[in-house]
């Protein structure tokens, strides 16, 4: 693959030091991160916005050997990034487009947060950069986890720039496939100046989802993605981004320090945080285990507004042991509701896929149990008055 050794190398160089935003010395010779980063750019027309591609995959890159009509076991036939975008002539109007590659045989963005996270690194690195002449970024993603990527990336990589996710239902050998389109409409959002500002997008079906919210509804239709809070920032009209507002910001967003979370002892990776799903007869056991089997935090995708049915005295037990918990709600829409007096972090409105993430990130950045209920709860609290503050 033409980009594999650059994007290889970066991510060898970044997993083997602090994020590279300090590395000074590697850029006193070179002019741009793009030339500092071994970019080869796409495209005849210099003046267009640089757009950078961070390719993992997924199905939008995947085929079927059984012919137009499966959309359930492809996957034998692949695309490479610059084939994606060759399939579009319509791109070098818009865009100038490069492509890092962040697939490998042994690990994927879909199983392994290593990987996302150096790739997180490579992303805040080749935008956030002080040398930087990189306007935006698109990612292409299994749809899979589409939604947790867009999240890390949204709390990690905050300099305004925009990064879009981009993936696909249906394989690329499909009579219909949907990523040719997607693809499109993210690098037109990506390089559009209006998206300055608006966080982590995803461009899915002529629609334009926060990735704060954005979480996969659907495991099959086209129009597979939603948000689990607000609503959709805009539309595509005629391929082109359209918003419904002005730029803003979740209010239940923190934007975490990517060096202070890369210090953190599990790096390159995270925290191990588990999910773990409530229903009549919850075993508070399974609470247990997880930090046996080294968990450092549990979301717990609680019944109703994050009720736990059973198990609050192995829970107490596992808070005394230094484990951090997290309750959401396994309802796919609705806030799980702070207690008056707590003892673990309600998640409010974020997502449990995205409370996971949230408490990994938390965790990381040296975060303890109090400090975690008042990032997952302090707004909320505010605005229903309900305050609340550790005993001293």
């Amino acid at each position: 693959m033409l980009f594999f050794n650059v994007a290889i190398v970066a991510l060898i160089g970044i997993a083997n030091a602090v994020p590279s935003v300090h590395r000074n010395q590697a850029r006193q010779n070179v002019t741009t991160a793009s030339e500092r980063l071994g970019l080869q750019w796409i495209g005849g027309n210099s003046s267009l916005p640089k757009i950078l591609v961070l390719y993992t995959g997924g199905t939008i890159a995947g085929g079927s050997i059984y012919g137009a009509l499966d959309d359930t076991q492809y996957g034998q036939l692949q695309l490479t990034g610059e084939q994606i975008i060759a399939r579009n002539p319509y791109l070098a109007n818009h865009t100038q487009l490069a492509v890092s590659n962040w697939t490998s045989s042994d690990f994927s963005t879909g199983t392994d947060d290593g990987l996302v996270m150096n790739m997180t690194r490579f992303a805040h690195d080749a935008l956030c950069s002080e040398d930087s002449d990189i306007d935006g970024a698109i990612y292409t993603h299994g749809t899979n986890s589409l939604e947790e990527t867009a999240f890390l990336l949204d709390l990690l990589v905050n300099c305004g720039k925009p990064i879009v996710g981009v993936g696909a239902m249906r394989p690329w050998t499909h009579l219909s496939f949907d990523g040719d389109a997607n693809f499109f409409q993210g690098a037109m959002l990506a390089a559009d100046p209006d998206s300055r500002n608006r966080g982590v997008m995803v461009a899915f079906n002529n629609r334009i989802i926060p990735g704060f919210w954005v979480t996969k509804l659907h495991s099959t239709n086209p129009n597979a993605f939603g948000p689990t809070a607000l609503g959709d920032l805009g539309a595509f009209i005629n391929n082109m981004p359209y918003f419904y507002n002005t730029p803003s910001q979740p209010i239940a967003k923190h934007e975490f320090d990517l060096e202070e979370v890369s210090s953190d002892p599990s790096f390159p990776a995270l925290p191990k945080v588990d999910i773990l799903y409530a229903a009549r007869g919850f075993d508070g056991k399974l609470v247990l285990n997880a930090h046996a089997n080294g968990a450092q935090g549990v979301v717990i995708a609680g019944t109703g507004n994050g009720g736990i049915p059973s198990g609050s005295d192995e829970i107490e037990e596992a808070l005394e042991k230094g484990l951090q918990v997290v309750v959401g709600t396994r309802s796919p829409f609705g806030p799980s509701t702070p207690s008056r007096v707590p003892t673990v972090a309600k998640a409010g409105f974020v997502h449990v896929i995205q409370s996971r993430i949230m408490l990994q990130l938390a965790i990381a950045s040296g975060y303890n149990m109090n400090q975690t209920i008042a990032l997952f709860e302090g707004t909320l609290r505010k605005a229903i008055h309900q305050p609340w503050s550790p005993e001293p």
